[in-house]
């Protein structure tokens, strides 16, 4: 064989690689982030509807969901549209208002915002008034101590919700993937043991346990990226989240490629974006992983001293997309923002965040 023969022998193979990435056209997986959408019923003891602010924000966040679909996005945030293969909505917890109260109209009123939230939001996609599969946690409002009826009905829904490749020992907390994507949730916030620490306010039901082993096996060393939703965020009072677990939440994932976090609880319009490096939280952190809040989608109420007014009336939700690039770089983490401030009667789309990401190449 003559040298030039050689070398087109050795080229070959790497002629016919290179061809084979250059022609796989990038892949896209794009889901939707919400949270506290903390259905609220009309005060009593028979309730059939819900207070006219809750009923307005949530039919219309759901109208808004249902038409989103190639909606145009912003030139200012990449311009496009909105995919028409959306793979599901995450709900990072207060699914309902009222299941942290007690006595009076409460119970029948807690029943009847589970029973809502669930016809509204539906469980598999196209089941309820929303054509994706649902992803919820629990938080505060659906039952401080994790031993409410809701979050027996979210037990009971993993047993059949779509995709889930992993349960907790107790039914509760869960993960799935979306393409090289592996999600997890986590319930109110990421902690060990079953029940609340002396002297603090929450109970985690063993979230911490459950991220430990379901990372080590559905993970492991593959590189795999990696989101986390809870409802709490990390930087609340260390009441709410222990500080020895927080410490060893942040040991926990800083050995996996997490590319963003998803958290409730704070409202906040409009969404934003905040920064953890295990030492301090901060916006505009060089370094550190993304916490995200997208806000709440319903949680309007009457006001109180004017029962003609409404407050909480200002909303957010996100837009998330993964590209994976042929080849190990240049992939990208884009999370959108899409808020409004008169109760989803006008809406647009506000801020981007874009984050370059590791995907291992597929094999």
């Amino acid at each position: 064989m003559t040298p030039r023969n050689n070398r087109a022998s050795l080229l070959a193979p790497l002629l016919v690689l290179f061809a084979a990435a250059a022609s796989r056209a990038e892949d896209r997986y794009a889901f939707i982030v919400s949270g506290d959408c903390q259905y609220l019923a009309e005060n009593s003891a028979n309730p059939m509807k819900l207070d006219p602010y809750a009923e307005i924000a949530n039919s219309r966040f759901i109208k808004l969901m249902n038409k989103f679909p190639g909606k145009t996005i912003s030139k200012k945030l990449g311009g496009g549209k909105v995919s028409g293969d959306i793979l599901g909505i995450l709900v990072t917890g207060d699914l309902i208002e009222s299941l942290d109260k007690r006595g009076g109209n409460y119970p029948p009123m807690q029943r009847f915002e589970w029973e809502r939230f669930q016809a509204d939001y539906g469980l598999k996609g196209g089941d309820g008034r929303l054509p994706w599969p649902v992803y919820e946690l629990h938080g505060n409002h659906d039952g401080p101590q994790g031993d409410t009826f809701v979050i027996e009905g979210i037990i009971s829904r993993n047993k059949e919700r779509p995709g889930v490749s992993s349960r907790s020992t107790n039914g509760l907390h869960y993960s799935w993937d979306w393409g090289p994507l592996h999600l997890v949730n986590l319930g109110i916030f990421v902690g060990e043991g079953e029940k609340r620490r002396e002297g603090h306010h929450y109970s985690p039901r063993s979230s911490l346990e459950f991220l430990k082993k379901d990372l080590g096996k559905k993970v492991g060393a593959s590189g795999r990226p990696v989101i986390l939703s809870f409802h709490l965020p990390p930087f609340i009072a260390e009441y709410d989240w222990p500080k020895e677990d927080l410490a060893e939440f942040w040991k926990t994932i800083n050995a996996y490629n997490v590319v963003a976090m998803f958290h409730g609880h704070t409202h906040g319009s409009p969404p934003s974006r905040n920064r953890w490096n295990g030492r301090q939280f901060a916006p505009k952190l060089k370094d550190g992983l993304d916490l995200f809040n997208p806000d709440d989608s319903g949680a309007a109420r009457t006001a109180r001293d004017n029962p003609r007014k409404g407050t909480g009336i200002a909303h957010g939700v996100l837009y998330v997309e993964l590209i994976d690039h042929p080849g190990a770089e240049n992939d990208t983490l884009l999370v959108r923002s899409y808020a409004t401030r008169d109760n989803w009667r006008t809406h647009d789309w506000h801020s981007v965040w874009k984050r370059k990401v590791s995907i291992p190449e597929k094999k």
